[in-house]
């Protein structure tokens, strides 16, 4: 019967493709992490030669927009704005959108914050949801608070960036918390090269992490699995992946959750598109491509030391909701950007960029998979392909997990935050614990991803919120 379901000749070629695969993946990863530990060295040595805080005394700054669409935030919202307030840079200006809210978000911050109605207008005609309200703060008047109907979050910072007066936007999550010298970070290749229009910064887990009064008080690792394993995908692709791809000049990626731009360029380019999932990558993948058409090199940059503490999932079905929403977001970013690949002049270097995240990125679930499922297969019928067998395990599992080295390896180095030696044994312990179960997992969500993108089915479902304040109260209790 089993042999039936898997003939010898098809055993054969899809062994195959998998194996082929999973080498080259294995490749590119240690190529990427090999031009990330480049980077740090670069990184290190620039951070002890320029005194940051020094080089934006006075007017040398260019003033910041900080763009904050919020939707449902009523627990965070309050907390994330105070901490945006407490950021060290001269001249900023907060932007929130409650975009739809069903709870009490707008009512939340007209309570704190004394909320009144403005007469300020937009200044840019950008595709937003219907305007309902303009609010200001006599008590703080760098706060600007937008009530518009519900219309995703690319609206909603469309929205935002109308009413924005400043050269720079920052876009942020509305649960989402700037270490103090954030903006500093992430605004200082803007200083020393006139050809960057983006730059992003390091997204981290906030669970387990102890703050106060909206500032971090101490990095800890959560004490659930959940988000242990996160923050061990969060170093693997931000810091191996993002500063790799950096070197190259073939950074695709900014995440939605910190991410500085050029307004001049956003506008330019049309704003932000409210028909993906992917609204940040699809942004980031139309200025790449606006930026090699001006001749412009290295024009998107990560920063590892500009670091956003964010809230990840703690239960499996908020987890597959959100990586589902993930991967189909990269799917239609590439689909609409695929000019970075058909253009009448490719980039030899951004077409192969472009391809890696094609065959690597979307498809690398379908690939693992497939992998899976004709070992287990194999096993099943008693004719176990023993050199294939030890491939997968050896390049998919042993490969996975000295990729996930090498990104708690580049935090120690470019982004430290956690200081107690158990976190990082325990980063250890999950980067290997994350091959028995977990990625099979992960990769399934990111196949149903792709599957809704093939299909073009929206799921628009939003990760339940405790707020930083409510994860650290049940952090405490589950300490004692």
């Amino acid at each position: 019967m089993w042999s039936s379901l898997l003939p010898r000749d098809s055993d054969g070629w899809v062994s195959a493709a998998v194996t082929v695969f999973a080498f080259a993946t294995l490749v590119e990863y240690l190529i990427l992490n090999l031009f990330a530990c480049i980077q740090a060295r670069r990184e290190l040595l620039r951070r002890r030669l320029a005194d940051r805080p020094s080089l934006f005394e006075g007017d040398l700054a260019p003033p910041i927009s900080i763009l904050v669409p919020a939707h449902n935030e009523e627990r965070t919202i309050v907390e994330s704005v105070r901490s945006l307030m407490q950021l060290r840079y001269p001249s900023i200006e907060i932007v929130v959108v409650n975009d739809g809210s069903e709870d009490g978000t707008l009512e939340a911050l007209t309570s704190a914050f004394g909320l009144r109605p403005s007469l300020r207008t937009a200044r840019a005609r950008v595709p937003g949801g219907r305007l309902l309200g303009v609010y200001a703060s006599p008590r703080h008047p760098a706060l600007v608070v937008l009530d518009t109907e519900n219309g995703g979050k690319a609206q909603a910072l469309n929205a935002a960036l109308a009413f924005s007066r400043h050269p720079l936007v920052c876009a942020v999550d509305a649960d989402s918390v700037l270490e103090r010298d954030t903006l500093l970070e992430l605004a200082l290749p803007f200083y020393h090269d006139a050809s960057v229009v983006a730059t992003g910064g390091m997204v981290r887990p906030a669970n387990g992490t102890i703050f106060d009064l909206g500032r971090v008080a101490a990095a800890r690792l959560s004490g659930r699995h959940l988000p242990r394993f996160q923050t061990v995908e969060y170093l693997r692709g931000m810091l191996g992946g993002r500063m790799g791809w950096e070197q190259l000049d073939c950074l695709y990626i900014v995440s939605g959750a910190l991410g500085l731009f050029s307004r001049q360029a956003v506008m330019e380019v049309g704003g932000y598109r409210s028909a993906t999932l992917g609204e940040d990558m699809e942004l980031v993948m139309r200025i790449q491509r606006w930026s090699r058409r001006r001749g412009r090199r290295r024009a998107v940059r990560f920063v590892p030391a500009a670091v956003a503490w964010t809230e990840v999932p703690e239960r499996l079905a908020s987890l597959a909701r959100q990586r589902a929403r993930w991967h189909q977001g990269l799917a239609e970013s590439l689909w609409l950007n695929r000019g970075l690949l058909l253009s009448l002049r490719p980039s030899a270097r951004h077409a192969l960029a472009y391809l890696s995240q094609v065959f690597v990125e979307l498809l690398g679930p379908v690939w693992e998979l497939i992998g899976l499922i004709v070992l287990l297969a194999q096993m099943a019928t008693g004719r176990l392909d023993v050199p294939f067998a030890i491939t997968y395990v050896g390049v998919f599992m042993l490969g996975g997990t000295i990729n996930s080295m090498f990104g708690i390896a580049l935090e120690s180095v470019a982004c430290p935050r956690y200081p107690r030696l158990r976190d990082s044994a325990l980063l250890v312990c999950y980067a290997v614990l994350e091959n028995f179960g977990y990625r099979q997992l992960t990769a399934l969500f990111r196949l149903r991803g792709l599957w809704n993108a093939l299909q073009r089915r929206h799921d628009w479902g939003q990760t339940a919120r405790l707020g930083h304040a409510a994860v650290a109260e049940v952090e405490t209790r589950r300490a004692a």
